[in-house]
């Protein structure tokens, strides 16, 4: 079997049998704003870096896009309009440096993007927004980013992805750093979006000023990384211009970076007052939180039967680190007793699967019930071999044709209520 077709070239006859063999296998629905040869063939190129075999890569690759075609429906990213950086949260409040898309690229056709990251600070972000709405604020990036590459490819007739250049000078570590490192956080959100959601989108990311101690992090990262990490992940000190212009025009390399281009310009990231971080507002809220845990290895479900619209909101803090989601599946019950544990891949996704630490901000969201049938509100431990999760919650339903509140337990009963948020 051939090997991936290089960036900066049309599929070749094998690639697009490939990307016909692999929209055969899948069972979801492709939206017309993502179904392009390209899209299906990142899937593949991901999928040839673990198999050999050509039907182990067809497989693999089907469940993958699979996957991600359930992540894009439960988050409504096949919407026309994505917003851009100027129009996405986690750059408006500048949680994290920007540096734009420019229209040049490297001589593989592949964009290129340059950001300076001395300004970012982890804990701004974790003790700022939900985990939740990080990586919503996320997956808005990375479409944004996927829509301007199907710009490029549909320009080009030509594979395209992402030349990301990273400044790391001025870059310094902290205790919360390492710990965001050694928890796997880091790793999670690289598995999440670079290998599971959007492989071979942003590729190569090219480090460049590193210090001697961001090797100590960059290898317990990569032991936690699917095959592929170093060669898409690559360390450079600071004697990089001749690597990065073996294949970029020293014209299209920034000034701060030894090039000629003084127009390319970046926006630093703010760091958070400690007093502006987030904090309880609601302590009868808090009050009210039914306690359960959830074991390792083991999850917990909170069944909803519904009959008729109803909207679903919910509170809860953790004490570390939880899978949660929201599934959908046909023909409501009056029992909320599962005999054996449900397929949740043979379910709906209605509220994206995520890793969840609700420590420092605890989560809060909702979701409309406007279908007949079952919700699965699923607590998942199951990453965890030793330690289990405490979690903190509070269901509140209210049904819109009676305007009346009721509070959902965790044992899936519920009770009159009044509005508690």
């Amino acid at each position: 079997m051939t090997r991936h077709s290089p960036f900066g070239l049309p599929l070749t006859d094998e690639a697009k049998q490939m990307v016909n063999d692999v929209r055969l296998k899948i069972g979801q629905p492709i939206h017309p704003n993502f179904n392009t040869d390209f899209n299906v063939y990142r899937f593949i190129m991901a999928a040839e870096r673990t198999h050999k075999k050509e039907r182990d890569v067809i497989k693999h690759a089907a469940l993958a896009l699979n996957n991600h075609l359930r992540y894009r429906k439960a988050l409504n990213l096949d919407v026309e309009h994505i917003p851009s950086f100027d129009g996405n949260p986690i750059f408006q409040k500048r949680l994290m440096p920007r540096g734009e898309i420019l229209e040049k690229t490297d001589n593989q056709n592949r964009l290129l993007w340059y950001i300076e990251y001395a300004t970012i600070t982890v804990e701004s972000i974790a003790h700022s927004i939900r985990s939740s709405e990080a990586c919503k604020f996320q997956f808005l990036q990375f479409e944004y980013m996927l829509r301007k590459v199907m710009e490029q490819e549909e320009r080009t007739g030509c594979l395209s992805s992402l030349r990301h250049i990273v400044n790391m000078d001025g870059y310094e570590i902290n205790p919360f750093t390492m710990v965001f490192v050694t928890s796997g956080t880091l790793a999670y959100y690289s598995q999440l979006f670079h290998f599971e959601n959007y492989p071979e989108l942003v590729t190569p990311v090219d480090m460049v000023n590193i210090a001697k101690w961001i090797h100590v992090p960059y290898k317990i990262a990569k032991a936690m990384m699917p095959t592929g990490f170093s060669e898409k992940f690559r360390l450079h000190d600071r004697h990089f211009i001749e690597t990065l212009t073996e294949d970029i025009n020293i014209d299209d390399i920034p000034v701060s970076l030894g090039g000629n281009d003084a127009e390319i310009t970046f926006t630093g990231a703010i760091k958070i007052d400690p007093n502006n971080y987030w904090r309880v507002d609601n302590a009868d809220l808090i009050d009210a939180l039914e306690g359960f845990h959830v074991g390792a290895r083991k999850n917990r479900h909170v069944v909803v039967n519904v009959t008729s619209a109803k909207d679903l909101k919910w509170y809860f803090s953790t004490d570390g680190d939880i899978y949660f989601g929201i599934f959908f599946e046909g023909d409501a019950t009056n029992n909320n007793v599962e005999e054996n544990e449900p397929n949740l891949d043979s379910m709906e996704m209605v509220y994206p699967w995520l890793k969840i630490t609700a420590k420092l901000v605890h989560e809060i969201d909702g979701i409309s019930m406007n279908r007949i049938g079952k919700y699965h509100i699923v607590f998942c431990n199951k990453h965890s071999w030793i330690h289990r999760r405490c979690v903190q919650f509070y269901g509140q339903i209210h049904d819109n044709a009676e305007n009346t509140f009721k509070r959902l337990y965790t044992d899936g009963t519920m009770s009159n209520a009044e509005k508690m948020f």
